[in-house]
Formats: C-alpha cells, structure tokens, sequence
C-alpha cells in the first residue's frame, strides 16, 4: 500500500476497490453506497464519482484531472480532497492499489 503522505507517489498509484467491496447506488434510497462484510457505508455523490473511478486503471491524477473538468476547483485542492478521501477509504481496508 502506497503511502499517502508522499506526494508522488500518491501521483502514480492506482487506486481500486478491494474485492470486500462493492459500489451500488441503494435500490430503495436511490442514493450512493459502499457495501462491505461488516457494513453499508452511505457515500456522497462526489464521492461515489470517485470510487467508480478506482478500477486499478486510473493514477489519483487521472482522477483529479476527470473531476476538475466537472468541478470548479483549483486542481491542488482537488487533488488534496481526493487524497484525503482515498485515505479514509484506505484505511477501513476496502483500497488495493498498484
């Protein structure tokens, strides 16, 4: 697992759901989820359009890039607000990354 407090390498690594996990959008809420073993975890959109990224395809920066063309946001920033959210997401276990 990458450690996110380095900058570049945070630029390189691609991040993807670990196999635990799943993304739906809730059939009866109709909002975005994370499902896990031991929990639903309720999500934000912006945050379900960042998970959906994650496909072990995609660097952070290719992500960051992808949402600065629908959010205006200054790209540091974004970059930092994705990060930080991977992190979160990263240590409940339900990240692998290459």
């Amino acid at each position: 697992m990458p450690d996110l407090s380095n900058s570049s390498r945070r630029s390189f690594s691609r991040p993807c759901l670990a196999k635990s996990a799943r993304l739906q959008i809730d059939p009866v809420s109709g909002k975005p989820v994370l499902l896990c073993q031991e929990a639903v975890i309720q999500i934000n959109r912006t945050g379900y359009e960042i998970l959906l990224q994650c496909d072990g395809t995609r660097r952070v920066t290719d992500i960051v890039e992808e949402l600065e063309t629908r959010y205006s946001l200054a790209k540091t920033t974004l970059f930092r607000e994705v990060s930080e959210y991977l992190e979160q997401i990263d240590q409940r276990g339900l990240l692998q990354w290459s």
